[in-house]
């Protein structure tokens, strides 16, 4: 098991890995977060710089936060209810070009691998094999529990 890295966005960025303590470079730790959790094109000019400015931060973030944003109508999932008014599945979430696995932050159109989905609260896509990953890790699950959304839990 690989111990936890502390990276950091500011001005300079930082990370608590031997690669970056050796040379203080964009590693790819710092490469991880700003391309696949803050989502930020390959060419965008902060992937390149050595430091972020807080007002470029708040900018990474307020772009992170718009593309976050659905309309009403994505996120209205309403349970279906058969005729004894009994829960019975959440439908799935339309899949887009730029949506990604939530537990290993990779496009779910690029990757092409089988996905599930959270048939009980909000419908979102994982990949089946990431489930299988986070299900494996829950300390609390006995034989009979239902594994939690990743997102929703």
């Amino acid at each position: 098991r690989c111990c936890p890295r502390q990276v950091v966005l500011g001005q300079p960025h930082s990370c608590s890995c031997a690669a970056f303590r050796r040379e203080p470079a964009l590693c790819k730790h710092l490469c991880w977060i700003l391309l696949k959790k803050y989502r930020l094109p390959r060419d965008h000019e902060y992937v390149f710089k050595k430091g972020l400015l807080e007002r470029e931060i708040e900018d990474v973030l307020q772009r992170l936060q718009q593309e976050q944003t659905l309309s009403p109508e994505q996120t209205a999932f309403s349970p279906t209810l058969n005729e004894e008014n009994e829960i019975l599945f959440i439908h799935q979430k339309e899949i887009g070009i730029d949506d990604v696995c939530p537990i290993c932050q990779e496009e779910l159109l690029k990757m092409m691998l089988p996905i599930t989905f959270c048939r009980y609260s909000c419908g979102n896509n994982v990949h089946i094999k990431c489930m299988k990953i986070w299900a494996d890790h829950q300390d609390e699950l006995g034989p009979d529990s239902v594994v939690k959304c990743p997102l929703c839990r």
